[in-house]
């Protein structure tokens, strides 16, 4: 394989975050703008495809979504709905996550870029199918096909990869954890603005004003991905898309992640992942469900579900920054108890909702799990401190496809319980669910902490006899 040099860090400090802040933030307002309206969409189109309702009842659905009316309406739709959103899962994680295999060990040889475009690219594709084919009456099922470009296109993995990867080619390994932190953050903020700009855009002009200020935005991003941001990796050997699919490049992405070698901390890097991995899959199952769950259990629409989902996002950046920063760079806290302490947030956040019973118990869920987004950013500075410069991508890569496939467990796993056990089942088994895996979670995370600690002591010992 042809030399490959890194890029060093040619910008200095938190001003980072402004390279890949913005196309990350239009990217998720994108797909915050649109989620649950593309679901209230789905239950709208199952409603009038449905043989059990007819048009009048489906139209509640839309004028007065909190009544008892509508809730029966929409009980009878509810397992149809629920498979619907669970394929579109399944084609947004299998695609993406088969592509990751091989796009961190092509990306180590021919750059970050390339992914940054092709994802983006494959949204912008995704939405501008959406605003067309929400104007014509057809089943929705057909509501999965702009899917499979996007997916194809490596999706939501290609970005996570690329993004990763260009931090940490480009940053030291002291500022890497908050680096990551400020890249959560402009994914926090781009899903606050999502969540809040959505209802208002569809109240005031429909499903496709939705769907093309989505496809904008993204269009916008690719734009500045491809004039501002960097390529960090200079490759002589000018690869080219012809070497994307190697089956040397999954053989090296194997061997960089078990082979035992100076400066790769094994343990380390795979209890990182598996706490990573099933933290997204608790996440995701989560967010199956949810609005399903508010508009069965508590009566909410789109509009109520969109403010308390906006308020749990604007409590979490201050919250993960602040947390981060001060916990981090001030106290000097490992990786390891900042995840705890995160992942305590979460499993108290968890049990609130498992017995909430008012709208104001998923408002105090949200408060009590503020801490909750510190756990994916402080993972993976723990992966990227624990991997040789020349693996990242491929680490990375294998990362990325394991996240990519948790929602192939999480989502059907949380609808199956979700489907079986509606409301008002008391407490909602799905987020007891939600709270066992948070306490399995600290306890893979008490282990990462013992292991990382022989492991450095270990590695540094010789180091300090030399001295």
């Amino acid at each position: 394989m042809a030399d490959t040099e890194i890029v060093g860090p040619a910008v200095k400090g938190h001003r980072r975050f402004f390279v890949l802040g913005p196309p990350v933030t239009l990217l998720m307002f994108s797909n915050a703008l649109t989620g649950t309206i593309l679901t209230d969409l789905i239950v709208y189109r199952a409603c009038l495809f449905s043989p059990n309702t007819n048009h009048t009842e489906c139209s509640i659905l839309r004028t007065n979504a909190s009544s008892s009316e509508a809730i029966d309406v929409e009980a009878q739709v509810e397992a149809h709905v629920s498979m619907i959103v669970l394929a579109k899962s399944l084609i947004e994680s299998v695609l993406p996550a088969i592509l990751s295999l091989f796009l961190g060990p092509w990306s180590d040889r021919a750059g970050r870029r390339p992914l940054f475009l092709s994802g983006f690219a494959g949204f912008t594709i995704f939405y501008i199918s959406l605003t067309f084919m929400c104007n014509w009456n057809m089943n929705p099922w057909y509501f999965l096909i702009p899917s499979l470009p996007a997916s194809a296109l490596g999706g939501l993995g290609a970005v996570i990869i690329a993004s990763m990867c260009h931090i940490a080619d480009t940053s030291a390994e002291k500022d890497r954890t908050m680096l990551l932190a400020w890249l959560q953050a402009s994914v926090y903020i781009g899903v606050l603005f999502g969540i809040f700009t959505g209802p208002l855009i569809f109240k005031t002009s429909g499903y496709t004003a939705v769907f093309s200020t989505a496809a904008i935005c993204c269009m916008l991003a690719l734009l500045y991905i491809y004039f501002f941001v960097q390529e960090t990796v200079q490759d002589t050997s000018k690869e080219s898309i012809r070497g994307l699919f190697k089956i040397s490049s999954v053989q090296e992405l194997v061997s960089s992640a078990v082979e035992k070698r100076d400066g790769f901390f094994r343990p380390v890097v795979w209890l990182a992942i598996c706490i990573l991995a099933l933290s997204i899959m608790v996440l995701e199952g989560e967010v199956s469900i949810s609005f399903l769950f508010t508009r069965e259990r508590l009566g909410w629409d789109v509009q109520r579900y969109s403010y308390f989902s906006g308020t749990a996002v604007l409590l979490s950046i201050p919250c993960m920054i602040v947390g981060v920063s001060w916990f981090s760079r001030i106290l000097d806290f490992p990786d390891s108890l900042i995840t705890g302490i995160a992942l305590t947030s979460c499993l108290g956040g968890a049990l609130t909702k498992a017995f909430a019973t008012e709208g104001w118990h998923m408002y105090l869920s949200s408060f009590i799990g503020f801490f909750n987004g510190a756990t994916g950013p402080v993972m993976r500075s723990t992966i990227s401190k624990s991997v040789p410069a020349k693996d990242i991508g491929k680490v990375f890569s294998l990362t990325s496809s394991l996240e990519t496939l948790s929602p192939l467990v999480g989502a059907p796993l949380y609808t199956l319980i979700y489907s079986h056990y509606l409301p008002p089942i008391y407490p909602s088994p799905v987020f007891l669910l939600s709270a066992s895996f948070f306490t399995l979670l600290l306890l893979l995370t008490l282990c990462l902490a013992v292991v990382n600690r022989n492991y450095r002591n270990v590695n540094f010992a010789p180091l300090v006899e030399e001295e």
